[in-house]
């Protein structure tokens, strides 16, 4: 969905995960298995905390957010 990328809160992102819809900006070949692990991981993260997960970002932002730590965490376990 490189289209959605383009928007001003998507341009950030390289992938944004919607309860269980991964939304990519390049094709699925072209992104990396970590990048997939990341969002995997938030997929998760939405199955387990429905409401906390994405009401979070709210109120702890991006950077220092406990579920963006956890979702960075994977991937460094899982490289």
């Amino acid at each position: 969905m490189p289209w959605l990328f383009r928007l001003p809160w998507f341009s950030r992102f390289d992938g944004y995960t919607m309860w269980d819809l991964i939304l990519l900006r390049a094709p699925l070949a072209d992104v990396s298995a970590d990048l997939i692990c990341h969002e995997l991981c938030h997929v998760w993260q939405m199955q387990h905390k429905p409401l906390s997960m994405p009401l979070s970002y709210l109120y702890r932002g991006y950077a220092s957010n406990p579920y963006e730590l956890e979702a960075r965490r994977s991937v460094d376990e899982t490289r």
